[in-house]
């Protein structure tokens, strides 16, 4: 999936989707910011919605940098299969 990137003045912001297992596990996603790619560590528990700031990764002018803002999204399944509704209900107790 391509990344798309908004700005507001100096500051850009982004979206990235992970799966729920990554959000409850935490992760590393391969991320590009303006400059560089970077693997960007989403903590364990993350929850949906998440805004992280990458300080000093937004856009440059005049020598002033603005930051990068990521918002986590959680992707939930539509559909599982009885063994894993039957986990996740064992977990849930």
């Amino acid at each position: 999936m391509k990344q798309q990137y908004k700005r507001d003045g100096n500051n850009i912001f982004t979206d990235v989707t992970i799966s729920f297992v990554d959000a409850i596990q935490g992760c590393k996603i391969p991320l590009k910011t303006l400059t560089k790619s970077i693997m960007l560590a989403v903590p364990s528990g993350t929850q949906p919605e998440t805004i992280m700031r990458l300080k000093n990764q937004g856009l440059s002018v005049s020598g002033k940098s603005g930051d990068l803002f990521v918002t986590i999204k959680v992707e939930i399944p539509k559909g599982i299969s009885e063994k894993q509704r039957e986990l996740l209900k064992q977990w849930d107790e």
